[in-house]
């Protein structure tokens, strides 16, 4: 309950309350506004609005009253049909209607205006979490001596002398237990998931030794700008899952020694620029879960020790120059989860300690050729879910110890010439879900190092043979579900580290192009990811059927001349000529050449004397 002995002028809810209580309505909801007005308004309008002298105590329980009245009514809202000013209402006070309406209606009311319940009650909130703040009782603070910390102990929380820390986590409190006893040399305070809506400015007033406090997962809306004035030794400060809408600029200004500082997941919309000023020590904040739109270039300017900053999942369009500068030290930065359509080229200047970039679902279109030049240091960079169609060949020329890059679920058509010749670190790389079609010869060129490369989900319908020829440490590989209708012969040829590739979910087409991906399959069968095997498309009845189990009869009969460029085979003599080597020993001797490298002399004579031979029986 709040203290009735603090008698304030409250002039603007006095204002509210008759604005809202002269409200019309029709039926049973007229009748019971009727009796709200003469029980409460009217004792209180006998001097005239404008020496109203509610304090604070009755503003709140007159507002808590109307609050309930209106949850009984339709919709939760209330429709000022004809605002009384029988008891005197100044009209200012009513909702404004436009001079259409005004000039339509020739001065008489129009429409019906509704009231929005659910923003007054959060007013309501609000207030009574500001009068809380100065009103409430607190707990005892007392000096550390041993009797008080029996004391403690003996409270309705746990207490412990041994650790000089206190706990009062998931008791589901309202307000901080007025009995408690709070010795001064407490180290760690915790008053995690409660149901705490507001903290006296005093709570914590003469803790000077608390090094650790925990508010978090309750319903604060407010903080008083006060609160940690007294908390010069603190270096944890958890404050997350709360519903703060705003920080004044002075709440940390005292938190001299600060390390971390923990407001995610609240509903804050601007940061002052000035709220982290003095709070020099600070090596993490995390400001991820909020409705932030602007990073202020300043925010960061004294946080020289700062070494993560996380400010994922907020409303955040664009990153202005020189917001990062002096964060030298500065190892894990997290955009992702924004709107982020703009990035100036020396927003990461100064950066070279970053170990982790993440930008993932964004709305980022284009990426420069110097926008991640000072990053030497950087080991991860999401990109993740954004609109790239255009990357910089230079783009991670600089980045020369590079280990993972994801550029999956973007829109990029082609890979820029030479955009991996200086990434020799990279040992992982994301393009899945993009729009590519096509690899070429020096697409992953300098790629000496990369072990994991994701190119599923793409539209590639053909790809040089020598494309993956750079990639001998690779291991795993997937070019699943994209439009692959065969490999190009020698395709996975120098990959003898690979130990896992996934081919499935592409229209496979079953003819005799299919006979190096059915011959690499039933060779290297074990290493299929998942063991998924690849299905022909086509043609005809051998839809359905998988690849590695078919052999040259099955995709060759009747083909293998044109792809010989022979021309095809005619009715022959009953009476042959025995011959040193018919068709199929020639086709077998193509397949020797094809996996155990014939020499292009053999393959030459041998088809000389199958010609040979197919003129003698055609004679």
């Amino acid at each position: 309950m709040l203290s009735s002995s603090s008698s304030l002028i409250w002039t603007p809810v006095c204002l509210l309350l008759i604005c809202s209580l002269t409200t019309q309505q029709h039926g049973k909801d007229t009748q019971r506004l009727d009796e709200f007005r003469q029980r409460y308004l009217l004792p209180w309008l006998s001097a005239g609005t404008r020496n109203c002298t509610l304090n604070a105590c009755e503003s709140l329980r007159i507002i808590s009253q109307l609050l309930l009245l209106m949850k009984a009514l339709p919709n939760g809202t209330i429709s000022p049909s004809a605002m009384g000013n029988d008891a005197g209402v100044p009209l200012s006070s009513a909702p404004r209607r436009s001079a259409a309406s005004r000039d339509s209606s020739n001065g008489a009311a129009v429409g019906s205006s509704m009231f929005n319940f659910q923003d007054f009650d959060k007013r309501v909130r609000q207030i009574e979490s500001r009068l809380r703040s100065v009103e409430q009782p607190i707990w005892h603070l007392a000096s550390g001596s041993e009797l008080e910390w029996n004391h403690c102990t003996s409270g309705v929380c746990r207490c412990n002398p041994d650790t000089k820390s206190f706990t009062c986590w998931n008791t589901n409190l309202k307000t901080v237990p007025v009995t408690q006893v709070i010795p001064m040399n407490m180290v760690a305070i915790d008053l995690s998931r409660n149901a705490l809506s507001t903290l006296h400015k005093d709570t914590f007033r003469g803790l000077t030794l608390l090094k650790e406090l925990d508010i978090s997962n309750n319903v604060l809306d407010f903080l008083p700008f006060d609160l940690f004035q007294d908390l010069d030794s603190l270096l944890q400060l958890r404050i997350q899952n709360n519903q703060l809408e705003d920080v004044d600029p002075r709440t940390f200004w005292k938190l001299r020694n600060l390390n971390l500082l923990d407001l995610s997941k609240n509903e804050i919309a601007q940061l002052p620029e000035s709220v982290f000023y003095h709070a020099q020590r600070l090596t993490v904040i995390n400001l991820c879960d909020n409705q932030i739109e602007n990073f202020p270039p300043n925010l960061l300017r004294d946080q020289l020790m700062l070494e993560e900053l996380d400010m994922s999942r907020n409303q955040i369009e664009q990153l202005v120059s020189g917001s990062m500068r002096y964060q030298t030290k500065l190892k894990a930065l997290d955009f992702g989860l924004n709107q982020i359509a703009k990035i100036e080229d020396d927003f990461f200047e100064g950066l070279k300690s970053l170990r982790t970039l993440m930008l993932h679902n964004n709305r980022i279109t284009s990426i420069s050729g110097t926008i991640f030049n000072n990053l030497v240091n950087l080991v991860t960079l999401d990109l993740t879910m954004n609109r790239i169609s255009h990357i910089n060949g230079q783009a991670f020329a600089e980045l020369k110890n590079l280990n993972e890059l994801l550029l999956g679920q973007n829109a990029m058509s082609s890979i820029p010439a030479d955009l991996f010749l200086h990434a020799s670190a990279l040992t992982r790389l994301t393009l899945f879900s993009n729009n590519l079609t096509t690899l070429e010869e020096n697409d992953f060129e300098g790629l000496s190092s990369l072990k994991i490369l994701m190119l599923n989900n793409n539209i590639l319908k053909y790809f040089d043979a020598r494309a993956f020829q750079p990639l001998t440490q690779l291991e795993k590989l997937r070019i699943d579900s994209n439009k692959l209708m065969f490999l190009p012969h020698g395709a996975l040829h120098g990959l003898d580290k690979l130990v896992a590739v996934k081919l499935d979910k592409n229209p496979w087409h079953c003819d005799c192009r299919a006979l190096y991906l059915a011959r690499w399959i039933r060779e290297f069968v074990v290493k299929l990811w998942d063991g998924q095997q690849p299905m022909c498309r086509g043609p005809g009845d051998l839809g359905g059927h998988e690849v590695g189990l078919l052999r040259y009869d099955d995709l060759c009969d009747g083909q293998w001349a044109s792809m010989l460029s022979l021309s095809p085979r005619l009715p022959v003599r009953k009476h042959r000529i025995s011959t040193p080597m018919n068709y199929t020993d020639y086709f077998n001797l193509y397949l020797k050449h094809i996996y155990n490298s014939t020499t292009d002399e053999q393959l030459k004579e041998a088809e000389i004397t199958s010609v040979a031979i197919k003129k003698v029986q055609l004679d």
